[in-house]
């Protein structure tokens, strides 16, 4: 379980967004918070949204699959640790680091609830249910965590959707369920299939707009803080 945050997730908004104010060193002693935790808020609000900086109360559960995933990617990936760990739906480095560590170790194992830990069970869900579920997830920069609470599904169900789908060339069909035996779908035409795929087509260049946005935003405030910065030198007359 985690600590009670000092900050709610709409007081940790409110300080991310003096940075458009104020240089980080000012806001992190105004607030006594570290320049770190506040670069992670950052990293937390653009990745995950505002459930991103809500403190959790309740473990999720990943297994041992998903946890030797993340750290495979991880291994190819280019990105920090950090923004990696939070781009997967993780809070912070540290669980991601453990992982890692235990994987070098071949002690990588599922994690075992305790009967207090809250699980989300997984649910029956139809292929259009899953199509909504995936177009929103591209839409909230691939947040597991956030499509769990709201869809009230099961992070493995999520997970293992996303995968199904990416894995596949994104190809709406792959979300379909075909396992046992079922009764004969609505025949899927052509039309179907272009409509499906440019509604998470948008969904994905929806997304690139927002990194996009942001990343200007975050250009902007540094070079405001450089241009701060050379204002307040000592002059040498």
């Amino acid at each position: 379980m985690s600590r009670k945050s000092k900050y709610s997730a709409e007081q940790k908004l409110a300080i991310l967004n003096e940075l458009t104010r104020s240089n980080i060193s000012e806001v992190a002693k105004k607030y006594a918070v570290g320049k770190k935790t506040i670069r992670t808020w950052g990293y937390l609000y653009k990745y995950q949204g505002i459930n991103g900086l809500r403190s959790t109360h309740n473990n999720h559960r990943y297994s041992k699959e998903f946890k030797l995933s993340l750290v495979q990617q991880y291994q190819k990936s280019d990105e920090s640790l950090e923004i990696f760990a939070i781009k997967h739906g993780l809070k912070s480095k540290t669980q991601l680091l453990d992982w890692i560590m235990q994987y070098n170790e071949s002690k990588l194992k599922a994690y075992t609830p305790r009967k207090r830990d809250s699980i989300m069970p997984g649910r029956k869900t139809t292929f259009e249910e899953r199509l909504s579920i995936i177009e929103e997830l591209i839409k909230h920069d691939v947040n597991y965590n956030w499509a769990v609470e709201k869809y009230n599904v099961s992070y493995q169900q999520v997970y293992g959707w996303y995968q199904k789908y990416r894995k596949s060339g994104n190809d709406p069909q792959s979300l379909r369920d075909r396992r046992g035996k079922t009764k004969p779908q609505k025949e899927w035409t052509e039309i179907d299939q272009l409509k499906a795929e440019n509604r998470l087509l948008k969904a994905q260049l929806l997304r690139k707009e927002m990194e996009e946005a942001y990343a200007k935003k975050v250009m902007e405030i540094r070079n405001r803080e450089g241009n701060d910065s050379s204002n307040n030198k000592p002059s040498k007359n």
